[in-house]
């Protein structure tokens, strides 16, 4: 049993940010559920169009449900424009990926009853597309902070440097093999 606590005290915080995440995911799944059956049957023979609604209301609950519960710890410093741009952006890729397999069932392989639709779309095109986001949430949408420790510097290293003149500082930066003439200075015999 001591493996088994050190393995979940070692990786604890990672197990609380995936049952929050999966809890938040549930939580817009159901939504997403809701909201596509609703408009399967509201307007027939519009799969794409429900795919695309109910995908889109599912990720404004996600996002509500991730920043202010699963990654409300990262909330620091982050700038809310990038963190709502990434946010959608990656969303809208995975909502490409759900559409994507819907529209296989449908014109690939001619399949648009409901339930060929719900098995395309929550049996590959969602699962795909959910691991596409848990991947990319934590790099690029909630990323995590890193803490900056002081730097202690000698008072000694403070002071300034004294600075040669231009005109007298070395020509370090030319090439070695190449001779330059040194300034003469004038003579007084003109």
């Amino acid at each position: 049993m001591t493996i088994v606590r050190a393995l979940y005290s070692r990786f604890e915080h990672l197990v609380h940010e995936l049952s929050k995440f999966g809890t938040v995911g549930a939580v817009a799944l159901v939504v997403n559920m809701a909201v596509f059956n609703t408009m399967l049957i509201a307007i027939k023979d519009k799969q794409i169009v429900a795919t695309v609604v109910s995908t889109i209301v599912a990720t404004v609950v996600a996002y509500l449900g991730n920043r202010h519960w699963t990654y409300r710890d990262r909330a620091g410093n982050t700038d809310r424009h990038r963190e709502m741009f990434f946010f959608f952006l990656i969303n809208g890729v995975a909502a490409v990926i759900e559409v994507v397999a819907v529209f296989i069932a449908k014109y690939g392989v001619g399949h648009d009853g409901p339930l060929a639709v719900n098995i395309a779309k929550y049996g590959f095109g969602l699962p795909l597309g959910m691991l596409f986001r848990l991947v990319t949430y934590r790099t690029w949408v909630f990323p995590q902070t890193v803490e900056l420790e002081p730097v202690h510097v000698p008072a000694a290293a403070t002071t300034p440097l004294h600075v040669q003149p231009l005109l007298h500082a070395p020509q370090t930066h030319l090439h070695p093999q190449h001779t330059y003439p040194q300034p003469v200075a004038e003579t007084a015999s003109r």
